[in-house]
């Protein structure tokens, strides 16, 4: 198709996007090094790049968050008319989130002790495991109530709440309405990380309350919103040079306004969130549509078979890579380096990133599909007179199997 192509059709929409595993690839090659980040100053200018890389890495989970609400919202959709659908968005979702997360809670929480391993770190934060249970670790980490080894979980909890709120608000909107709701998101989560600011509340706070990361969520959750109305469709198919521009300007001016992307930074958590938000979900967009030139040669970049294979176990990555960094990385490099030096600490990113893929292709492989053969028993149904044009979502439920 040519940018000047019919619009796009709900069914178009709904197919799988090989870009999009790449695009998770991306958020996830950002996340584990970020979070295995072992550099200390001074950094010879040679590794400037790779430190920069590794201290904005946490970038990777606000696109994630942006893909998310896209895959998502994308998925909602598409099937909110059918007769099941609560019954089949919450079923797939608990088949492809839980039987992982709790896996290794159990492993963590209660094989572990019994056979007497763990820090003593762990052992003593431990007793606040009851949060990570019910996915509400980021109200409470902000303010001393985490876990040694599963602080990441964190963004998993704003995941498990959106999924609980969102389905209810789509149900009841039309593509056009839930724009003006998403619109509305952002703007109240930008207030309020402003007031949280203002109330001296920890930067934690800011990064880690569902609220305070909403405009990500719908951020895009609007791109998938905007794809499902025809004019709009059409006329982003004919702008995709305009979009790819502004998205490129976003994205840069908010690394040079934010020095770096500073994680707690006050411009970075206000408006640098936002603009983030905004930039990944004008990216997402991209995928989403028929492009030419540089633009398409990106997207086939993206659809390479290395980047979908990262993106389709960017799920269990991110579930191990930290307690593999925190319980097992931490004390193999200072046994074998006790003082890093920055080249030392970047191999070992690096071979923390590759050991996490392969556990995390073994888990997929071994475990996770067993229950993901499962999400068959629950596709979208619909009553003769109520099915939409066109197949329902099953390749955009696909997409989003490995959201994070």
């Amino acid at each position: 198709m040519t940018p000047a192509a019919d619009p796009t059709t709900a069914a178009e929409v709904s197919r799988h996007i090989p870009a999009l595993d790449g695009v998770r690839a991306l958020a996830i090659l950002l996340v584990v090094p970020h979070n295995a980040n072992m550099l200390t100053l001074p950094i010879p200018a040679v590794d400037y790049p790779a430190a920069l890389l590794m201290n904005a890495g946490w970038v990777g989970v606000q696109l994630f968050f942006v893909l998310s609400g896209f895959l998502i919202t994308g998925n909602l959709l598409d099937t909110r008319h059918s007769n099941n659908y609560f019954r089949a968005f919450f079923g797939r979702r608990a088949l492809r989130i839980l039987p992982l997360y709790y896996t290794v809670l159990l492993l963590a929480f209660v094989v572990g002790p019994a056979l007497g391993l763990g820090s003593a770190e762990f052992r003593a934060t431990a007793p606040r495991q009851i949060w990570l249970w019910t996915f509400l670790s980021n109200w409470t980490q902000p303010f001393g109530g985490g876990v040694d080894g599963f602080s990441h979980f964190w963004s998993l909890a704003v995941e498990e709440q959106f999924y609980l709120l969102w389905p209810f608000i789509v149900v009841r909107c039309r593509p056009i309405t839930l724009l003006w709701v998403c619109a509305g998101s952002i703007g109240l989560a930008l207030l309020t990380r402003l007031a949280l600011l203002l109330a001296h509340l920890p930067h934690e706070t800011l990064y880690m309350f569902t609220i305070c990361r909403m405009d990500a969520l719908t951020a895009g959750a609007a791109a998938a919103a905007l794809l499902r109305i025809p004019t709009a469709s059409a006329r982003a198919q004919r702008l995709t040079p305009g979009i790819a521009i502004v998205a490129a300007v976003t994205l840069i001016a908010t690394l040079v306004g934010t020095h770096g992307l500073a994680i707690f930074g006050n411009r970075t958590q206000t408006v640098g969130y936002t603009l983030l938000s905004l930039g990944f979900a004008l990216v997402i967009l991209l995928t989403a549509l028929p492009t030419t030139g540089v633009i398409a040669s990106t997207m086939r970049l993206l659809s390479t078979t290395p980047l979908r294979l990262l993106g389709r176990y960017s799920y269990g990555m991110y579930i191990f890579h930290l307690p593999l960094h925190v319980f097992l990385g931490m004390a193999l490099i200072h046994h074998f380096a006790p003082h890093p030096t920055p080249m030392q600490a970047i191999v070992y990113a690096i071979a923390l990133t590759a050991v996490t893929f392969l556990l995390a292709a073994a888990s997929y492989e071994l475990f996770e599909k067993r229950f993901l053969k499962l999400k068959r028993k629950l596709m979208p149904t619909w009553s003769p007179e109520g099915r939409p044009s066109g197949p329902p979502a099953p390749a955009s439920a696909r997409s989003a199997d490995s959201a994070t």
